[in-house]
């Protein structure tokens, strides 16, 4: 195995164990403690976990086109006129984008070769990680001074 295949599996490992992390930490919480706005200007729990899930809708969109037309509902997550969504919901939203995620990065072995037309793809994916992370460290610090559990990575 190569240096990169190896240290592209432990990112992905790393990423699905930050995932779980994320679940964890949203499962228990009620529909009250998702939208405390504990500190005024700043996302609630919940907006944050719903941005996570828009986020990744949105490039995964982008990405794939009609291949990611189960997202099209997620994509409506950040209008204002949305309403909050519960604990469940922002689950499901993080497990259907997941889903996608996981599809796309760990196709094949980790010796295969990325097609060409496949390269903007993994690209744009592997970039999610890059938004996801911040916001958990948000999250966590907002339900920390809430006095709940935060992301525990």
């Amino acid at each position: 195995m190569t240096r990169a295949a190896l240290a592209e599996a432990r990112a992905f490992e790393s990423w699905q164990d930050y995932q779980e992390a994320l679940k964890r930490a949203i499962a228990p919480l009620t529909d009250e403690q998702l939208q405390r706005r504990i500190v005024p200007g700043l996302r609630t729990p919940g907006e944050i976990v719903e941005h996570i899930v828009f986020g990744r809708a949105l490039h995964l969109h982008r990405a794939l086109g009609e291949g990611a037309a189960e997202l099209t509902s997620l994509l409506r997550w950040e209008d204002a006129d949305h309403p909050p969504h519960t604990a469940a919901e922002l689950l499901h939203g993080l497990e259907l984008t997941w889903r996608f995620i996981s599809g796309c990065l760990m196709r094949g072995s980790p010796t295969d070769a990325v097609p060409e037309e496949e390269v903007p793809i993994v690209q744009t994916i592997w970039g999610l990680l890059d938004h996801d992370l911040p916001h958990a460290g948000e999250l966590s610090l907002l339900l920390g001074g809430d006095g709940l559990p935060g992301v525990e990575i």
